[in-house]
C-alpha cells in the first residue's frame, strides 16, 4: 500500500464528520423551528439532546418557516416516513419503516462491499461513496429513533412558495452530491491515472 491516507481512514474520517453534522442539523432544526424542547421542560444542552431523540411527531408543534432569502429559500420543520419526494409514505407503518431499514442497511452492506474493492488511490470514488454512505446513516438513525425522517431545507421558486422542491436535509444532500459523483466519475480516465497503458 502506498504512504498516505488509506481509504478506511478517509470513511471514518467523512463519516464522522458529516453524520455528526447531519444529526446537529436536525437538532437545531427541532430547536429552532419547533416549540418541542420548550413544551418538554429541556433547556439546558444535555436534556435537549436527551428530548431531541425521544420526542416523536412535532408537526404540530412547529414555528413559522424561517426566512434566509425570501425570494427563494425558507427553513421550514417537516417529517418525511416516507422515501424521497414522499414516496412510499402512505404504506402501513409498520411495514414501512421496516421496509426502508432493511433496503438501508442492505444499500450501506453493497457499498461497504463496492469500497473494499476500491484501490488505495481511486480518491473520487471514495469520496462519492463516503458521502452516500454518510447520508444513508442519517437517515437511518432518523429512521430507528422516530419512524421518519427530518427534512427542514425548503426551496421554492422566485416568490412562490407555493411552488417549492421537496423539502431535504443534509443528508439527502449527501447522497444526491454522492451519486451525481459516482455518474459523473471519469472512469475513461483511470487508466491514464494510474499510467496504466494498452
Amino acid at each position: 500500500m502506498r504512504g498516505g491516507l488509506s481509504k478506511w481512514t478517509l470513511l471514518a474520517a467523512i463519516f464522522a464528520v458529516m453524520v455528526v453534522s447531519d444529526q446537529w442539523s436536525k437538532f437545531l432544526a427541532v430547536d429552532r423551528l419547533t416549540w418541542a424542547f420548550q413544551r418538554a421542560g429541556a433547556a439546558d444542552p444535555v436534556a435537549k439532546v436527551r428530548a431531541f431523540y425521544a420526542v416523536k411527531h412535532l408537526e404540530p408543534l412547529a414555528r413559522p418557516p424561517h426566512v434566509v432569502w425570501d425570494p427563494m429559500w425558507r427553513m421550514t420543520y417537516a417529517e418525511n416516513p416516507g422515501a424521497a419526494w414522499g414516496m412510499l409514505r402512505d404504506l402501513p407503518d409498520g411495514f414501512r419503516h421496516g421496509f426502508f431499514v432493511v433496503m438501508t442497511l442492505g444499500a450501506l452492506g453493497f457499498i461497504l462491499w463496492y469500497f473494499r474493492k476500491l484501490g488505495n488511490d481511486e480518491r473520487f470514488m471514495q469520496v462519492a461513496l463516503s458521502f452516500v454512505f454518510s447520508g444513508a446513516v442519517g437517515n437511518l438513525l432518523d429512521r430507528l429513533a422516530r419512524g421518519y425522517v427530518i427534512d427542514f431545507v425548503q426551496w421554492h421558486w422566485w416568490r412562490k412558495p407555493q411552488l417549492y422542491w421537496p423539502i431535504f436535509n443534509l443528508a439527502d444532500s449527501l447522497i444526491v452530491v454522492g451519486v451525481a459523483m459516482i455518474l459523473l466519475h471519469p472512469t475513461g480516465k483511470k487508466g491514464e491515472a494510474k499510467g496504466v497503458h494498452p
